[in-house]
Protein backbone atom coordinates (compact mmCIF):
# COMPACT_ATOMS: atom_id res chain seq x y z
CA UNK A 1 0.00 0.00 0.00
CA UNK A 2 2.91 2.34 0.76
CA UNK A 3 4.30 1.80 -2.74
CA UNK A 4 0.93 2.68 -4.26
CA UNK A 5 0.92 5.87 -2.17
CA UNK A 6 4.34 6.90 -3.52
CA UNK A 7 3.33 6.01 -7.10
CA UNK A 8 0.12 8.07 -6.88
CA UNK A 9 1.92 11.12 -5.45
CA UNK A 10 4.69 10.77 -8.06
CA UNK A 11 2.09 10.50 -10.85
CA UNK A 12 0.40 13.72 -9.73
CA UNK A 13 3.78 15.45 -9.29
CA UNK A 14 4.85 14.60 -12.84
CA UNK A 15 1.42 15.25 -14.36
CA UNK A 16 0.90 18.63 -12.70
CA UNK A 17 4.50 19.71 -13.36
CA UNK A 18 4.36 18.86 -17.07
CA UNK A 19 1.06 20.68 -17.47
CA UNK A 20 2.41 23.73 -15.66
CA UNK A 21 5.55 23.72 -17.81
CA UNK A 22 3.48 23.52 -21.00
CA UNK A 23 0.61 25.95 -20.35
CA UNK A 24 1.54 27.70 -17.07
CA UNK A 25 -1.70 26.61 -15.39
CA UNK A 26 -2.55 24.16 -12.64
CA UNK A 27 -6.03 22.79 -13.09
CA UNK A 28 -8.37 22.63 -10.11
CA UNK A 29 -9.55 19.19 -11.21
CA UNK A 30 -6.08 17.70 -10.72
CA UNK A 31 -5.71 19.39 -7.35
CA UNK A 32 -9.06 17.98 -6.24
CA UNK A 33 -8.00 14.49 -7.37
CA UNK A 34 -4.66 14.88 -5.56
CA UNK A 35 -6.25 16.05 -2.31
CA UNK A 36 -8.90 13.31 -2.51
CA UNK A 37 -6.19 10.70 -3.01
CA UNK A 38 -4.21 12.05 -0.08
CA UNK A 39 -7.30 11.95 2.15
CA UNK A 40 -8.05 8.35 1.15
CA UNK A 41 -4.46 7.31 1.86
CA UNK A 42 -4.54 9.10 5.22
CA UNK A 43 -7.41 6.81 6.21
CA UNK A 44 -5.84 3.63 4.79
CA UNK A 45 -2.20 4.10 5.82
CA UNK A 46 -1.12 4.47 9.44
CA UNK A 47 1.85 6.73 8.59
CA UNK A 48 -0.08 9.08 6.31
CA UNK A 49 -1.80 12.05 7.88
CA UNK A 50 -3.93 15.03 7.00
CA UNK A 51 -3.75 18.34 8.86
CA UNK A 52 -6.34 20.94 7.88
CA UNK A 53 -4.76 23.61 10.08
CA UNK A 54 -1.42 23.36 8.28
CA UNK A 55 -3.09 23.54 4.86
CA UNK A 56 -5.03 26.61 5.91
CA UNK A 57 -1.92 28.17 7.48
CA UNK A 58 0.16 27.79 4.31
CA UNK A 59 -2.78 28.87 2.14
CA UNK A 60 -3.22 32.07 4.17
CA UNK A 61 0.47 33.00 4.15
CA UNK A 62 0.94 32.38 0.44
CA UNK A 63 -2.35 34.13 -0.44
CA UNK A 64 -0.97 37.18 1.33
CA UNK A 65 2.21 36.87 -0.77
CA UNK A 66 0.04 36.50 -3.90
CA UNK A 67 -1.77 39.79 -3.22
CA UNK A 68 1.48 41.48 -2.24
CA UNK A 69 3.28 40.37 -5.42
CA UNK A 70 0.37 41.41 -7.64
CA UNK A 71 0.15 44.80 -5.95
CA UNK A 72 3.78 45.66 -6.68
CA UNK A 73 4.29 43.90 -10.00
CA UNK A 74 1.55 44.23 -12.62
CA UNK A 75 2.63 41.23 -14.72
CA UNK A 76 2.00 39.00 -11.73
CA UNK A 77 4.05 36.97 -9.35
CA UNK A 78 3.11 33.67 -7.84
CA UNK A 79 -0.05 32.24 -9.38
CA UNK A 80 -3.09 31.20 -7.41
CA UNK A 81 -2.83 27.64 -8.75
CA UNK A 82 0.62 27.48 -7.17
CA UNK A 83 -0.85 28.62 -3.86
CA UNK A 84 -3.54 25.94 -4.01
CA UNK A 85 -0.89 23.31 -4.80
CA UNK A 86 1.20 24.42 -1.82
CA UNK A 87 -1.90 24.26 0.40
CA UNK A 88 -2.73 20.71 -0.77
CA UNK A 89 0.84 19.54 -0.15
CA UNK A 90 0.95 21.28 3.22
CA UNK A 91 -2.38 19.68 4.06
CA UNK A 92 -0.80 16.23 3.68
CA UNK A 93 2.91 16.53 4.36
CA UNK A 94 3.94 19.64 6.31
CA UNK A 95 3.89 20.63 9.97
CA UNK A 96 2.22 23.70 11.40
CA UNK A 97 4.35 26.56 12.62
CA UNK A 98 6.63 29.36 11.54
CA UNK A 99 9.71 27.12 11.62
CA UNK A 100 8.04 24.76 9.17
CA UNK A 101 7.04 27.67 6.93
CA UNK A 102 10.56 29.03 7.07
CA UNK A 103 12.13 25.72 6.03
CA UNK A 104 9.65 25.27 3.16
CA UNK A 105 10.17 28.86 2.03
CA UNK A 106 13.97 28.38 1.98
CA UNK A 107 13.54 25.12 0.09
CA UNK A 108 11.26 26.83 -2.43
CA UNK A 109 13.74 29.67 -2.96
CA UNK A 110 16.56 27.17 -3.51
CA UNK A 111 14.46 25.31 -6.07
CA UNK A 112 13.52 28.55 -7.85
CA UNK A 113 17.12 29.77 -7.98
CA UNK A 114 18.19 26.41 -9.40
CA UNK A 115 15.41 26.56 -12.00
CA UNK A 116 16.36 30.09 -13.06
CA UNK A 117 20.08 29.21 -13.24
CA UNK A 118 19.30 26.15 -15.35
CA UNK A 119 17.15 28.28 -17.66
CA UNK A 120 19.97 30.83 -17.97
CA UNK A 121 22.47 28.11 -18.83
CA UNK A 122 20.26 26.54 -21.48
CA UNK A 123 18.63 29.57 -23.15
CA UNK A 124 21.15 32.32 -22.30
CA UNK A 125 18.37 34.68 -21.20
CA UNK A 126 16.46 35.41 -18.05
CA UNK A 127 13.02 33.76 -18.00
CA UNK A 128 10.02 36.08 -18.13
CA UNK A 129 7.72 33.47 -16.57
CA UNK A 130 8.55 30.20 -14.89
CA UNK A 131 6.38 27.26 -14.02
CA UNK A 132 6.46 26.86 -10.26
CA UNK A 133 4.82 23.43 -9.91
CA UNK A 134 8.06 21.46 -10.47
CA UNK A 135 9.81 23.76 -8.00
CA UNK A 136 7.03 23.33 -5.44
CA UNK A 137 7.27 19.54 -5.65
CA UNK A 138 11.07 19.72 -5.46
CA UNK A 139 10.89 22.08 -2.48
CA UNK A 140 8.44 19.70 -0.80
CA UNK A 141 10.95 16.90 -1.29
CA UNK A 142 13.72 19.07 0.17
CA UNK A 143 11.46 19.94 3.07
CA UNK A 144 10.65 16.30 3.79
CA UNK A 145 13.93 14.53 3.04
CA UNK A 146 16.82 16.98 3.23
CA UNK A 147 18.92 17.20 6.40
CA UNK A 148 17.41 20.61 7.16
CA UNK A 149 14.12 18.81 7.75
CA UNK A 150 15.77 17.14 10.75
CA UNK A 151 15.31 20.43 12.55
CA UNK A 152 11.53 19.96 12.45
CA UNK A 153 9.74 18.18 15.27
CA UNK A 154 8.30 15.18 13.45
Amino acid sequence: MQILYVVVVAYFAVSISIEDLRIHKIRNRKLIYLSSSLMIFSVLLPGARVDLITGFFFFTIFTFLFFLSNAFHKSGGIGFGDIKLIAVLAFAFFDTGLRSLEIFFISLWLALVGHICLHLLIYRKFPYRIAMAPNIFFASGLYLYAPIALLLPQ
